[in-house]
């Protein structure tokens, strides 16, 4: 379906695709930086855990406005070769980790946040959205 979109609707879709993996990038490298630090090990790996999953969850948003865009760009373009004001995460999703607490307070925002949205997002037009949003939403839950 998203080869049938109008090109203003295809750089929208990919610029909101963009978005949404921002927010999980930048989270998931702030709870990378808990690897090794974590108060015990069950909780240093489950935060390596749900790292990996944002992390997974970028890749595939970026890769899906990649597509979109039709411009050449990778993920890794769309990851590493733009400015940092050029990103469009949630500001949360920014803010240091400080103690423990205030890394979990902060993932239980932003989990409640992407719960919701992914679970909006299930009913996107958009197949490939639609299929991103509903492994994010497992991921999320759990």
């Amino acid at each position: 379906m998203s080869t049938t979109l109008s090109s203003a609707t295809a750089t929208s879709l990919a610029e909101y695709c963009i978005r949404i993996g921002d927010t999980s990038l930048v989270l998931g490298q702030r709870l990378a930086e808990w690897c090794g630090h974590g108060p015990i090990l069950e909780e240093d790996i489950a935060m390596t855990n749900i790292s990996l999953d944002l992390i997974g969850q970028t890749r595939a948003f970026y890769s899906h406005a990649c597509t979109l865009e039709n411009a050449g760009r990778s993920e890794d373009d769309i990851a590493f070769l733009r400015d940092e004001r050029d990103f469009r995460n949630v500001l949360l999703s920014e803010q240091h980790n400080g103690d423990f607490a205030q890394t979990m307070l902060r993932q239980l925002f932003i989990s409640a946040y992407q719960f919701q949205l992914f679970e909006a997002l299930q009913s996107s037009k958009d197949p490939v959205v639609s299929a991103l949003a509903t492994k994010s939403l497992k991921e999320v839950a759990y």
